[in-house]
Order: structure tokens, then C-alpha cells, then sequence
């Protein structure tokens, strides 16, 4: 018998109620990865493991704080990998929770690059173990591990000092092209921290631009991440904002909400998205300097700041309502512009300058000088009076001269114009000017190096030899100094390097203690006293600064003088022009504190 298939009219089908919502995104799940900070680093951090602070615009402070507070006084021996140690993280150094560090920058970056004394006497002495690294090859290392590759490709570290480490060789091109690349072993640490602009409660990391090592070096880890956030917000949010979203919940294991989580350092929170942004607390960080210069006032100021308070909220608390609306404040459109009162502007309109003053100009017009001629249309530079030279002469160029050249910043920055008042190359109140927000790889890997490399450099070194090599790692003495940082993947993938330094014996030397930095592509140096250029393969003093009334016999016997290399001199060596009313000002309002504008012993 033939099976019978029985009609059912439309009124016989039970109807779907509001089948909408079958099509709409749920707001809720059943498990949330929501802790407490110290309840969350207890769950997830034993003794014994590689920790990675992740690097971008949102410093883990108040993680690192936390850390302190949970682990300070128990020995656990850690190893930390990081691009950049700063600030009130020297608390790891005199808690002694680090046993070895894997590291690019350590040491104070705002308002001014220094040394902190904690972290210094700590390396120095051995009680913390250093792998000195430059922040690209960690990127590079870090993106290898989270591929799942033994080792990553670099053209950074050959040549250097940073290059004489296990963890690095020079390989032949397998494919018989004949050139010679660098290969840094992979790294896989058990655990990243990071702090996120916002976060759902599955653990989707909404990040701040600009990105530093970005979402590749999260997933490095083995473990997964502990996360801070300023803000939890509802998937929604994430979903309308998902070009920030570069850390899946899935390789999240907690995340804390953690407002100022970033302070003493600022962050910035684009528009629409409703996370209120702070600036840098810089009355906060020339207090913990100062008590940074004794281990006795850094352990009270310890104290008081991390191991007397049980989290981030009392942190908030105690720096208390007014201040924190002040940062905040801050941070909106346009409030760099109160901070130039009449009193600042006359400052920086006063008469005369000094050699620094001067040296800075100069430097100004030498890279406007190599822009034309050679038609770079990105201009990278480190921090200090290289970055004020820098940001003089892109806003020249673009503004007299309508050329179409960019300044960039290792962390993420493009196409940014500095506003006044605030020098460091990170400030927050550049970014809302970037014409692209992207990450330390893209800039330092492709922007500055790359194939398509029209990058000019501007850097600044602690000592610098006849040949351009440069260093920044360790004093004459062994004391340890601050690191590469991005100097080292600057230095070894830009078309051409200026290198800008005050000018002592200490610092033009015979030889260095340690080479951070290869000298191959340095064209020119430039001092207080004058300008050097390659000529072969060493320098030769091309111009000289003279005071009023000097003449040139006595201006070069100064310059021989305070030089430890023999001295050369080009055939046609020229005097510096005085600096201009209009770039002394520009300089002035950049730095209107002269944290750079300042001579350095």
C-alpha cells in the first residue's frame, strides 16, 4: 500500500511567536569571567612563571600594583617579559618578586627618559637577572610563539650588543637568495596581563588605541590573560565597537574592572564609546621619583601607595575626587588650551637662547634638510630633544612647505601634530591628531623598515662613538641605564638615522661600554657645539656653534676638547646660524616645563 502524505492547511501549523528574537544576539550567558583582581591573580598566577605585561596605550598599572600587593615578600621568582618597565612598577624591583626580566625599556619614560634608582641598583648589582631586548624583537618573539613558531624573523639585534644572546643568530636565506636575516627563539609566557578600555563579562577586550604589541602577542600565552578593564560594559557595546575588540573572550581567564587602571599614566578612550579617558598625573610622577632616588622613601612611598591599600578602589579613593576629575578633564577636546596663560606664552616668547635651545633648532633643520633632498616621507624618533626636533620640523614642512611627510611613534602613532604644552612622544592629548592608530609592528616593522622604507630617524643616545654607534644599556661604569626601547629596530631598518645628544668626553667616546644600537645607517650627529657627518665611515665636524664674540679657533678647540675621539674637521666647516624667535617658540610651548629644554649633567 503507497504511503499516504497528508495535507496540513496553514491554519493547522502552530504559529512561531515572535520569531524575531530567534535572530537577535543574546545580552546574557550563563558564566561570567568577572573577578576581583587580587582573587583573580591568586586563581591564575603561581610562583615560577613568565609573565608578560602586555604593551600598548593602556599601561597595566593597577595590575602590577595588585601583583605587589598578592605576591610582594613571598619569593615567586618570576620572570617578566616586557617591552617597557616603568614608574611605580619599580615596586616588583624592591618587593623582589622578579627574578629575571626579558625586557626592551626599564626605567622612568615620563616626563623625561632616566634611570629609576630602584630598578637600577637592582640590575646592576645581579638581584634581578636581565635579557636585554629592543620592543620590536619582543613583538616579533611574542607574535612567533602565538603562531605557534620556534622562532620569529628580525631585522633588529644584529650587530648590537643585544645580539650576543642565545636566543639569537643569523641564518642564510633557505631559498638560496644569499642574504643573511636575523631569528629570535619564540617566546611563550604562561600568562599576559593587559588593560582593556572596556569588557563584557565572557572577557571581549575593547583596546585603546594605538595598539603596541596588539592581539598578536596576547595570544603568546599558554595560559591566557588576566585582564583590567576601566568599565564592563554588555556585548552590545563590544558589537558597536568591534574594531576596538582585539582580544577574543576565549582566551581571557578573568577580567576585573579597574577604573584609572592605567594612572599615574593616561589614557585615551575614542569618541562614542562612553569610558571616560585621563591624562598623565604629572605631579604624581615627580613624587614617586623623587622618593625613587632612596630605597628608604620608595619603600614608604610604597607603602603607602600599593601595600597599605587592599585594591584599585582605595587607590582611586585616596587620590581622591578632585584630582581624578581633574585627569579626566583633562583628557576632553581642546583642554591642552587652558594650560597657555599669558605667563607661558610670555615665557616662551622671552629673548635669547642657550645651547640647547639652539641645538634642537639646528637639529630641526637638518631633518627638513634631508626630508627635500631625499623625498622620506615618514619621520620616526625617540624621545627628548630627538622628538622635539622632530615634531619642529614636520610642522614646518607641512605648514611652510606643504610637503606630505609624517611623524610616527613606535607604539601605534601616525600622521600625528603635537599640540602644546605636554613633550612626551605618547601624550594623549596627540592621538585624537593621528590620521591612523595602529600597532608597534606596522609602524617599526613596516612604516620605518620594510620594503617600502622612506623613513628618516631621529634618536638620542646616552654616548655615541666616531662611527655612530650608539648606547643607551649600561654606563662606562656597569650601571645599568634604561635600554633600547625602539631605538635598536629604528636604528637597524630606517633609511637614514640622526642621532641629537649633549656633548661631554662621557658622552662622544672611543669606545663603547655597549653597542645598543648598530651605527650603519647614522648620517649625522648633532650637539650643543656643533654638527658632525659621515664622511667614510666616521664623522667629521661639518658646523660649529659659536658664542657672540667667539671665533672659530676657539669654538673647534672647545669642541676638540670635550670630544673623546680625535677629532676631524670638513674642509668647508660652516657656523650655525642663530635660532629663529618663531622655533624658539614653538620648541618653548612644546616643552613648556623644559623637562628637555634643560641641560643634562
Amino acid at each position: 500500500m503507497a504511503n499516504r502524505v497528508e495535507k496540513r492547511t496553514d491554519q493547522e501549523i502552530p504559529p512561531i511567536r515572535d520569531w524575531q528574537t530567534m535572530f537577535e544576539p543574546p545580552n546574557a550567558y550563563r558564566h561570567s569571567k568577572l573577578q576581583k583582581l587580587e582573587d583573580a591573580l591568586r586563581t591564575h598566577v603561581r610562583p615560577r612563571m613568565m609573565l608578560h605585561f602586555g604593551y600598548n596605550q593602556a599601561r597595566v598599572m593597577a595590575l602590577s600594583n595588585a601583583l605587589v600587593r598578592v605576591f610582594g615578600g613571598t619569593n615567586p621568582e618570576f620572570t617578566i617579559v616586557s617591552a617597557g618597565l616603568v614608574s611605580n612598577q619599580a615596586a616588583m624591583f624592591s618587593t623582589r618578586i622578579i627574578k629575571k626580566l626579558i625586557a626592551s625599556f626599564v626605567g622612568e619614560n615620563y616626563p623625561a627618559p632616566s634611570p629609576n634608582r630602584i630598578m637600577q641598583e637592582a640590575i646592576t648589582s645581579g638581584a634581578v637577572e636581565i635579557d636585554n631586548q629592543s620592543l620590536l624583537a619582543i613583538s616579533q618573539r611574542l607574535a612567533a610563539g602565538a603562531a605557534g613558531f620556534p622562532f620569529a624573523l628580525t631585522r633588529s639585534l644584529a650587530g648590537s650588543s643585544l645580539g650576543d644572546n642565545p636566543n639569537f643568530r643569523m641564518i642564510d636565506d633557505p631559498f638560496g637568495g644569499g642574504a643573511t636575516i636575523g631569528a629570535a627563539s619564540a617566546l611563550v609566557p604562561d600568562i599576559t596581563f593587559v588593560h582593556a578600555l572596556a569588557a563584557d563579562l565572557q572577557g571581549n577586550l575593547l583596546m585603546a588605541p594605538p595598539f603596541g604589541e596588539g592581539e598578536v602577542a596576547a595570544f603568546a600565552a599558554s595560559k591566557g590573560i588576566v585582564a583590567t578593564a576601566e568599565k564592563i560594559v554588555s556585548p552590545d557595546t563590544i558589537r558597536q565597537f568591534a574594531h576596538l575588540m582585539k582580544i577574543p573572550a576565549h582566551r581571557v581567564l578573568s577580567v576585573s574592572e579597574a577604573p584609572l587602571g592605567c594612572h599615574p599614566y593616561g589614557l585615551f578612550s575614542p569618541p562614542g564609546l562612553d569610558v571616560a579617558g585621563y591624562v598623565e598625573d604629572y605631579e604624581f610622577f615627580v613624587e614617586l621619583q623623587q622618593a625613587s632616588k632612596k630605597p628608604e622613601t620608595f619603600d614608604a612611598w610604597a607603602q603607602e601607595w600599593i601595600l597599605g591599600l587592599c585594591d584599585n578602589d582605595q587607590y582611586i579613593d585616596k587620590l581622591g575626587a578632585a584630582r581624578v576629575q581633574a585627569l579626566r578633564g583633562g583628557a576632553t577636546t581642546g583642554a591642552w588650551e587652558l594650560e597657555l596663560n599669558s605667563r607661558v606664552i610670555q615665557s616662551a616668547e622671552r629673548a635669547g637662547h642657550d645651547s640647547i635651545d639652539a641645538m634642537v633648532v639646528a637639529a630641526a633643520h637638518v631633518v627638513e634638510s634631508k626630508v627635500n633632498e631625499h623625498q622620506y616621507r615618514i619621520v620616526a624618533s625617540g624621545v627628548g630633544y630627538a622628538n622635539l626636533a622632530a615634531w619642529l620640523a614636520v610642522s614646518n614642512l607641512q605648514q611652510q612647505q606643504g610637503i606630505p611627510v609624517e611623524l610616527v611613534a613606535e607604539i601605534g602613532l601616525y600622521g600625528f601634530f603635537p599640540k602644546p604644552g605636554e613633550p612626551f612622544i605618547f601624550s594623549n592629548r596627540n592621538i585624537p591628531t593621528c590620521k591612523g592608530l595602529t600597532s608597534a609592528e606596522t609602524i617599526l616593522g613596516l612604516y620605518v623598515g620594510g620594503r617600502h622604507n622612506r623613513c628618516l630617524a631621529v634618536i638620542g643616545a646616552a654616548q655615541v662613538d666616531a662611527t655612530g654607534n650608539i648606547n643607551s644599556t649600561y654606563s662606562s661604569d656597569g650601571k645599568f641605564l634604561v635600554g633600547s626601547g625602539g631605538a635598536n629596530d629604528i636604528a637597524s631598518a630606517a633609511a637614514e638615522v640622526i642621532v641629537i645628544a649633549q656633548q661631554s668626553k662621557r658622552r662622544l667616546v672611543n669606545t663603547l661600554p655597549y653597542v645598543t644600537s648598530v651605527g650603519g645607517k647614522v648620517s649625522t650627529l648633532i650637539t650643543d657645539l656643533g654638527i658632525y657627518e659621515k664622511r667614510g665611515p666616521r664623522f667629521v665636524l661639518s658646523a660649529y656653534f659659536s658664542s657672540e664674540g667667539q671665533d672659530v679657533n676657539a669654538a673647534v678647540e672647545k669642541i676638540r676638547a670635550t670630544c673623546e675621539w680625535p677629532l676631524e674637521l670638513a674642509g668647508n666647516l660652516q657656523r650655525i646660524e642663530a635660532p629663529t624667535a618663531e622655533s624658539l617658540f614653538r620648541i618653548r610651548l612644546y616643552d613648556r616645563r623644559r623637562e628637555f629644554l634643560t641641560a643634562v649633567p
